[in-house]
């Protein structure tokens, strides 16, 4: 059997689930509708740059330190993928704050109330920002820090099946000049394809290796997007 087959066969209909539930969130459906009101869509994305940063931040340690685990368990391919992958990730969140000050710009000039970008920066962040980050440091520290590649291939892959519809809504929405203000997206949109193939290729290899590990696989990618989806909820809802 081909790898790419045992990704289809094992791995794939454990996400089906997850997967269509993802869609049918509120906020998905929200930022992809061409019914959406422009206002709350702008302020969507001003919650979203602004909490965001600290979903992004810790992306590159985390993907190097599962890497890191990878390895100590034997994994020594996969983990000297990984390493080698996380400096892909560095300085990201520093997008999201360029951005989070752009919109705030933005905002300012066309609605009220005026809003401080710093202290937008520092609002309190939701409980789903917390609970997304503790899934990364409780995969990389248990037992199955190859866990780390599932959440980076679903959360990745967002960007992938969505994107560049996103992107698109928010220009008929806003107008063009928005996406000024969305530069983090807009190299997620462009970067996350080869990601995913990367992240794909290397689900490949571990499933030829160890078969065993799908189901762990599957229960972790389908935590990412249950946590990921509460996020989008708590960013439309700011």
């Amino acid at each position: 059997m081909a790898n790419k087959d045992l990704v289809i066969k094992l791995y794939e209909p454990l996400l089906r689930e997850a997967r269509e539930h993802f869609a049918g969130r509120t906020a998905v459906a929200s930022i992809l509708s061409p019914d959406t009101d422009p206002d709350a869509l702008e302020r969507f994305l001003l919650a979203f740059c602004a909490y965001g940063v600290s979903m992004t931040e810790p992306v590159e340690g985390w993907i190097r330190r599962a890497g890191t685990r990878c390895i100590e368990m034997g994994l020594d391919a996969l983990g000297t993928a990984l390493c080698e992958h996380a400096r892909d990730e560095a300085g990201h969140h520093e997008l999201m704050i360029a951005d989070t000050r752009k919109l705030v710009e933005r905002w300012n000039r066309r609605r009220k109330p005026e809003l401080d970008a710093d202290k937008v920066l520092a609002l309190e962040l939701p409980s789903s920002v917390s609970k997304y980050r503790e899934l990364h440091e409780h995969t990389i520290a248990g037992d199955a820090p190859f866990g780390q590649l599932a959440i980076e291939y679903e959360i990745e892959s967002l960007s992938v099946r969505f994107g560049s519809a996103f992107l698109s809504n928010c220009s008929t929405l806003l107008g063009k000049d928005i996406l000024a203000s969305l530069t983090f997206m807009k190299e997620h949109v462009a970067q996350d394809g080869a990601h995913t193939t990367f992240n794909r290729h290397r689900l490949e290899e571990l499933l030829a290796r160890e078969p065993r590990y799908a189901r762990e696989l599957g229960r972790v990618g389908a935590e990412a997007l249950g946590a990921y989806a509460a996020f989008l909820e708590d960013c439309w809802d700011a």
